[in-house]
């Protein structure tokens, strides 16, 4: 449970992110749809899967979207939608910047650091 201020935090399984690779596990040394970690956001650790990559940026600059962003190495930024198990109370960094941020851990290292960029829209009863 979050306790905050009406209107209430949501809740929700799909995030679409903006993050930075920090580190990588040697085993893989890119970080590709269908990588696994734990999404580390204030109070919550939940597993996660990187399920589609939007957008990557290298060091140079160099933007690529759609089919040309299928990975991101150490030192890259990259835009992606990242499923949790199970829903996670958070907010967009804009919104909210306590809520925002989260990181990604894996094997016992921080990969990524980022902030959540939009959330699912909201469901009508």
């Amino acid at each position: 449970y979050v306790i905050c201020p009406p209107p209430a935090c949501r809740a929700v399984a799909k995030l679409i992110v903006s993050l930075y690779v920090v580190d990588l596990p040697e085993h893989c040394p890119i970080l590709t749809v269908g990588f696994a970690a734990i999404y580390h956001a204030h109070a919550i650790e939940e597993e996660c899967v990187i399920s589609k990559i939007f957008e990557t940026t290298d060091k140079k600059g160099r933007t690529r979207k759609g089919e040309g962003a299928a990975f991101a190495k150490v030192g890259m930024r990259a835009v992606c939608m990242v499923e949790c198990a199970r829903s996670v109370c958070c907010e967009t960094y804009t919104d909210k910047p306590f809520l925002g941020r989260f990181t990604l851990r894996s094997e016992g290292k921080t990969i990524a650091i980022g902030m959540v960029t939009k959330l699912p829209p909201k469901k009508e009863n």
